[in-house]
């Protein structure tokens, strides 16, 4: 996967997601709190988030690398979460969460595994899906997912991949919670129709060395 080929609509996209991300932050920073951190006035953040005017791409960049650090994440995520009375469930029917969590991994893919090739994301039938489909959207590589939960139950005896998987895909796979049995319905997949694993991305991560120890890929996430 790589970056848009041409150098204008990168920048957009760009200047676009810094004001995306700055409206998610909104929902749980004061204007005066981000000014303070970012060292930009209240009054031109207040102008990127109203739409008055947006970013200029240096600007941008900026905007992106400060909201998307492994610090601030944590803090937004814990703040949110917090926000929510840590209900996983609820953070991931919120519009804004989505978009920052979604925004960040997009970054974090194309930041640590560059030139990667993707040819589905891979997910679960349930809250994930949020987290997936919107990711699916931006990158635009295609999503599949098991039809049903019976796919899952019982994974062992299955003779048919998750709909809209082909054998020899380089997949990708979302969560909104990852653990050992999870991570190893998605290892036995990819194990029998000889997909190539190329990452995992979760919110929540479980069990991180066993997971870790099955995947035997790249994994992101937010919380631990």
């Amino acid at each position: 996967m790589k970056w848009y080929a041409s150098k204008k609509i990168r920048e957009l996209v760009v200047r676009v997601d810094s004001v995306a991300v700055l409206s998610s932050v909104r929902k749980v920073y004061k204007n005066v709190e981000l000014s303070h951190a970012l060292g930009i006035s209240e009054a031109t953040l207040s102008k990127y988030y109203h739409g008055i005017t947006v970013p200029a791409y240096p600007m941008a960049e900026r905007l992106l690398k400060n909201f998307l650090s492994e610090e601030f994440i944590k803090r937004y995520v814990s703040r949110f979460m917090n926000k929510v009375g840590w209900d996983l469930r609820k953070a991931c029917a919120d519009p804004h969460f989505i978009n920052y969590v979604t925004t960040y991994f997009k970054y974090r893919l194309l930041d640590k595994l560059p030139g990667f090739i993707a040819d589905k994301f891979v997910t679960l039938p349930d809250y994930s899906l949020n987290i997936a489909s919107q990711l699916s959207t931006s990158l635009n590589i295609p999503l599949a997912m098991p039809t049903s939960e019976d796919e899952i139950i019982g994974f062992e005896t299955k003779s048919k991949p998750p709909a809209l998987l082909q054998r020899g895909d380089y997949v990708i796979s979302v969560h909104a919670v990852l653990n050992k049995e999870i991570a190893e319905y998605f290892r036995y997949v990819a194990d029998v129709y000889s997909l190539k694993y190329v990452a995992a991305l979760t919110i929540v991560l479980m069990d991180e060395k066993k997971v870790a120890e099955v995947i035997k890929s790249p994994i992101f996430n937010l919380i631990p």
